[in-house]
């Protein structure tokens, strides 16, 4: 090692096999790219990932390009550790330009070669050929054992964020797009770049061109777009790796609340904080009824215990209370002796469900005649003519699971939907299964706020939020929020964990 110079490595030229150099030029053409160089990245990546390389028996007759296409000033010092480490680790030594040269040669071969397989195998589909390098990319496992850490732990331990305005510049410009760099602001776990488009019209090949942009910077996910602040710009949120992570935990959470100027006539709660680092909160009497979906492990019950202490933690048993509803049985018993729950304790079964959803109708009935013999319109009104109804939301853990158990109950939640806003009763639907069957289109539409965390395919996050989006989320409480009358916004999810969850219990006890 200590005989390559960077310098040297840069002013120098590489070449790999005819067939790699072949192999090269076939997927740069399928995937948009324009230059080698970008196809040469990838495939001296995807060959770093396995082990030790065969003994040299390739040729070296593809066409040379220069180092400085290949690497860059800012990445070379990475580049060439990553090679010299891997072949140290397979029981190689690179300790001259021609060892460093060869090894370039083989693993762009080698890497090639898999991703024309790779292209083959998908039919030359770009979307199937995108989702298979994520995919792959995102099982890559951790190298690096490190001990479990607390929410504080790891928010003071997370390595700094890097600017990578230029290679972002050189990525946009291998698709096609002019852009400049105008601002950066490091969030909790994407970078925000605003960005500035001379050619307005380019925005189009901009959003279009950012699963290749994913491709170009190595991403686990596609980056996402949204509008600037001023003319001519966009936002383009990076992800980056976890190790750069910042959580916000329940200490957040608690402040949040304790320093919120709402009213008892509201319900205010926080999923989570958006990308730049603020709390993200909602007025669930406004949005009124909410609906959170999410593949299983991605977040979603953790956000629903955020969304229950965010209540809790603000409001007394008189003024809230809460309808749960666990068909799988282990998330809400342990506010089952709070004083909050609603009705005869958290529902387990399809039969005590219905009761309960049953139980929800009937008094949403009794309210109205209530409001009807005062003269008002809603709980809002009779609350300020002194009658003290406290707010209901209703929690149902799995919508699949007591759809499927019990069919005829989805007809009582659309009318509970439809009518119990203005009763003081508000619904929030979780699923970690979201199709048209479990949430139809009656449902759908009567619940227009939305949370979804990370899916598998577009299709479970149109479900979800009208629109893809939640399939190129990051996993760990990455989601997306559409209240009525937005566009969906991104943010990460509050961690609680159920020691949170006893501590506010406790905490509301010893005040009530």
């Amino acid at each position: 090692m200590s005989s390559l110079d960077l310098q040297q490595i840069l002013s120098s030229r590489f070449r790999t096999s005819g067939d790699a150099d072949r192999y090269t030029s076939n997927l740069m053409q399928g995937l948009g790219l324009s230059t080698k160089a970008n196809v040469a990245r990838l495939a001296i990546g995807r060959s770093l990932s396995l082990g030790p390389l065969k003994e040299d028996g390739i040729d070296s007759k593809g066409l040379d390009i220069p180092a400085q296409s290949l690497f860059s000033q800012s990445d070379i010092a990475v580049w060439v550790g990553l090679i010299v480490t891997h072949a140290k680790k397979h029981g190689e030594a690179i300790s001259n330009m021609d060892g460093f040269r060869n090894a370039v040669r083989q693993h762009w071969h080698r890497g090639a070669t898999l991703l024309m397989e790779d292209w083959q195998a998908e039919n030359g589909d770009f979307d199937k050929f995108m989702g298979t390098l994520i995919n792959r990319r995102a099982e890559l496992p951790d190298t690096a054992t490190r001990p479990i850490a607390t929410d504080s732990q790891k928010t003071k331990s997370a390595e700094k964020p890097v600017d990578v305005s230029a290679q972002l510049i050189r990525a946009m410009s291998d698709i096609g797009v002019v852009a400049e760099v105008k601002g950066l602001t490091h969030g909790p776990r994407v970078s925000r770049y605003k960005v500035f488009l001379p050619d307005i019209n380019q925005l189009d090949k901009l959003r279009k061109g950012l699963e290749r942009l994913s491709l170009v910077l190595s991403l686990s996910t596609v980056p996402t777009l949204a509008r600037g602040d001023e003319t001519k710009t966009v936002f383009l949120d990076i992800p980056r790796s976890k190790e750069t992570w910042e959580t916000a935990g329940f200490g957040k959470l608690k402040e949040w609340v304790q320093s919120s100027q709402s009213t008892p006539d509201q319900l205010i709660v926080y999923p989570g904080i958006n990308v730049i680092g603020k709390p993200f909160s909602l007025d669930l009497t406004s949005a009124p009824h909410l609906l959170v979906g999410g593949a299983t492990g991605m977040g979603k019950s953790v956000c629903l215990h955020a969304l229950i202490l965010s209540l809790i933690m603000k409001h007394s048993t008189s003024n809230l209370k809460l309808a749960l509803i666990d068909p799988k049985q282990v998330e809400f018993s342990i506010y089952q002796d709070s004083g909050y729950v609603y009705g005869d304790g958290v529902a387990v079964d399809s039969s005590t469900a219905r009761q309960c959803i049953l139980d929800l109708v009937s008094e949403m009935e009794t309210r109205y005649q209530t409001f009807s013999t005062m003269g008002v319109a809603n709980i809002a009104e009779a609350r300020h003519r002194g009658i003290q109804l406290p707010f209901i939301v209703v929690f149902i853990e799995e919508m699949a699971d007591l759809i499927m158990q019990d069919k005829d109950v989805e007809s009582h939640i659309v009318r509970l939907a439809q009518k119990a806003r203005a009763a003081g009763i508000h619904l929030v639907l979780a699923t970690q299964r979201p199709d048209a069957k479990t949430f139809s289109g009656l449902i759908r539409s009567n619940i227009p706020a939305r949370i979804a965390l990370t899916v598998q395919k577009g299709t479970e996050s149109s479900i979800i939020l009208d629109e893809t989006g939640a399939e190129n989320l990051l996993g760990s409480g990455d989601m997306l929020i559409k209240i009525p009358g937005g566009q969906p916004e991104r943010a990460h999810g509050v961690y609680v964990t159920r020691n949170d969850v006893e501590a506010a219990l406790r905490s509301k006890s010893g005040r009530q």
